[in-house]
């Protein structure tokens, strides 16, 4: 079923694709309707190289420009080096164009991306993903609309690699914000690295299941006055559990964002619409509190967590938290701790029965901003870096022979300078299907992996998009609401007054508009799934 649905999909998107073609006509021509300095009209590119995959393009590089681009993440030691590399060699001679990498670092990311964009900073280029206020900042009107002759003119190489369904992924009702990576994986799946030192010296329980885990976390937390490891150092801005509670109690959301959920059961079958729920609104969520509130009370993590902004993964690698949890980041977690020489790890799958779907190319993108003075030279600054493998090599792992080599089998070896600059620590948004895998792979890692293959599954109704637009002002309302009680909720704050403070939060949803939103959503997927037979 999944094979003729995908074969369907696809048929449907070339057709639609080649239409667009037929209906904008010769893509390296003029582009009239672009108001930006480096339009496809007037080409002057004498400034530029002449081996630029650029040259002879119909672009006008006369004019030197400086592309600002901000990701998440905490910059790398090197990267001012690998980013000079990148410019004198790459952007400066290819495109007459110099880029700066701006970080916006976890700790305060949420506060300052939506003022970044409001405010009067340059930005051309930004991180986004369907976690990452993708939505929010569309419905704001923050970031620019990528129609077909736009994306086949200014990211023709991205274009022609990008698979259809990564462009699909990314709509939102029909129109393209954003520019999904090219490598779907098991990202929105979560594991647990944990001090298996601990365990061994403590005999502790092992944490391969989510009632064993919390047990493990609870033996931890009486044991703090003598290890002096907090069981689970989380912060404010990290919500460490939820994913796993979802996979244990089979919960997958129904799209990318918006918070809609339904219990899979394993089945690819896509959701009859009375079973979907909004996850705040849901007794799963109700129990999740309250399972919260009750490691909070066991010292789970610090009484001072909602104050502290220090990176969970940090706190994980220099000792002082017996677990992280995440996606596969937690083997470089638990790396960097052995390395570190301050104990040894494993990484358990807490719900290894639960089948898991790949992350949708959507979960990490780049967005150009609407307030770019120069849009169409930030969009071939974004294909340059997704399409070229040399350059793209060099953003993602650093410098070849410095913090990285191939060996004859054309996998990454890790060198000494690797801890400056790690592979893939902040390039998310511009992996290509062709990186090269990790030679010498840790055995740990290669076992959860094909684990995870083993128990992949694609749901029925993966691909349809939700347009917020019709219930704008509720579902600004209520994403306003679930920020003001979420993470107080995650760490437990509530503590015996839980169940009242829910209640609460559920009236203010209902005050904030969340039965129209839930309306409006369900009317969507019904029409969706309507029109696609599923």
């Amino acid at each position: 079923m999944k094979k003729r649905m995908k074969k369907i999909v696809g048929a449907i998107l070339a057709a639609t694709m080649t239409m667009s073609m037929v209906a904008c006509g010769d893509s390296s021509g003029s582009a009239n309707t672009i108001n930006g300095k480096t339009t496809a009209e007037g080409s002057d590119d004498s400034a530029i190289s002449a081996d630029s995959p650029y040259a002879g393009k119909g672009f006008n590089f006369s004019t030197p420009e400086t592309i600002v681009m901000y990701v998440l993440g905490d910059k790398p030691a090197d990267m001012d080096t690998v980013l000079e590399k990148a410019n004198s060699e790459y952007f400066e001679p290819n495109l007459n164009t110099t880029l700066d990498i701006e970080f916006l670092n976890w700790s305060d990311y949420a506060t300052k991306y939506s003022l970044l964009l409001s405010g009067g900073e340059q930005v051309d280029l930004i991180y986004t993903a369907s976690w990452c206020y993708y939505n929010d900042e569309v419905a704001a009107g923050a970031f620019k609309k990528l129609d077909n002759e736009f994306i086949q003119t200014y990211l023709p190489y991205t274009y022609a690699e990008l698979p259809e369904e990564a462009w699909k992924e990314i709509a939102i009702n029909g129109d393209v914000y954003a520019v999904p990576k090219g490598k779907a994986t098991f990202t929105a799946y979560n594991g647990a690295v944990v001090r298996q030192d601990l365990i061994d010296k403590y005999s502790l329980t092992t944490p391969d299941s989510w009632d064993n885990f919390k047990t493990y976390l609870e033996e931890l937390a009486n044991l703090q006055s003598e290890t002096g490891v907090t069981a689970l150092n989380t912060n404010a801005n990290r919500e460490q559990l939820f994913t796993l509670f979802c996979q244990e109690n089979t919960l997958q959301g129904v799209t990318e964002g918006y918070d809609f959920l339904y219990q899979a059961n394993n089945s690819e079958k896509a959701p009859a619409p009375e079973d979907i729920e909004y996850a705040y609104m849901s007794d799963y969520y109700t129990d999740y509190a309250l399972q919260m509130a009750d490691l909070a009370s066991k010292g789970v993590w610090s009484a001072n967590a909602i104050n502290d902004t220090t990176d969970s993964q940090s706190y994980f690698e220099n000792g002082t938290s017996g677990a992280f949890v995440w996606n596969s980041s937690v083997f470089t977690a638990g790396d960097n701790l052995e390395s570190s020489g301050l104990g040894t790890y494993a990484v358990y799958d807490v719900t290894p029965d639960t089948k898991r779907s790949r992350g949708a190319y959507s979960v990490d993108a780049t967005a150009i901003t609407e307030k770019s003075a120069d849009p169409e030279r930030a969009a071939l600054v974004l294909d340059y870096m997704k399409s070229d493998v040399d350059l793209n090599r060099l953003l993602l792992g650093g410098i070849e022979g410095t913090h990285y080599e191939l060996d004859a089998d054309g996998n990454r070896v890790t060198l000494d300078k690797a801890a400056d600059y790690p592979w893939n620590g902040w390039a998310w948004a511009i992996n290509r299907q062709d990186e090269p895998d990790e030679a010498g792979l840790d055995e740990r890692a290669v076992a959860y992996g094909e684990h995870c293959d083993e128990m992949e599954f694609i749901p029925e109704q993966t691909g349809f998009t939700f347009d917020p637009s019709p219930v704008q002002n509720q579902y600004t309302a209520v994403q306003s609401v679930v920020s003001e009680y979420q993470q107080s909720f995650a760490l437990g704050i509530y503590g015996k007054d839980t169940e009242k403070s829910i209640e609460e939060f559920h009236q203010a949803l209902k005050d904030a508009g969340v039965d129209a939103f839930t309306e409006e959503f369900i009317k969507q997927y019904t029409e969706y799934k309507e029109a696609n037979g599923i």
